[in-house]
């Protein structure tokens, strides 16, 4: 008899801590995909600072992309990113001495966002919920010039 109240009251309480709302928001998780613009193979294994222009007070994120050269980050709070790759070139995105594109995290969590690519000819639609990036590795000469 002891034991099925035991088990009744858990359950109960189980039960209370499901329906209880909670006013933590969702993560907003975005997904940043960097592609080479010449053949469309994901860059693996790339530093990418992410930074946030319109939001005080948070520092930067200091990020690896994975074998599909994808990094995600939460970008609770913020309004727009920007994307800082290390040793890779934008393909027409930005050109040196530009200043940084902000990304808004609505439209890219919305119908997402491709990035221009004068690199190749490659035929690409953005995908929901991420950015595509493209971009190619910086030559010695790009690299040392900057």
């Amino acid at each position: 008899m002891y034991r099925s109240l035991c088990v009744i009251r858990f359950t109960f309480l189980m039960f209370l801590a499901h329906c209880v709302p909670t006013n933590a928001a969702p993560p907003k998780l975005v997904v940043v995909q960097l592609l080479n613009g010449r053949n469309g193979k994901p860059l693996a294994n790339v530093r990418v600072y992410v930074s946030f222009d319109d939001h005080k007070g948070r520092k930067s994120l200091d990020l690896i992309s994975n074998g599909r050269g994808e990094i995600e980050f939460d970008a609770s709070g913020a309004g727009t990113f920007q994307v800082h790759p290390i040793a890779l070139v934008p393909c027409g995105e930005q050109y040196i001495g530009n200043p940084d594109r902000n990304y808004a995290i609505d439209e890219v969590l919305g119908p997402g966002i491709l990035t221009k690519n004068d690199c190749g000819h490659l035929e690409s639609e953005p995908l929901r919920g991420r950015l595509l990036y493209f971009a190619r590795r910086a030559t010695w000469w790009e690299l040392f010039r900057n």
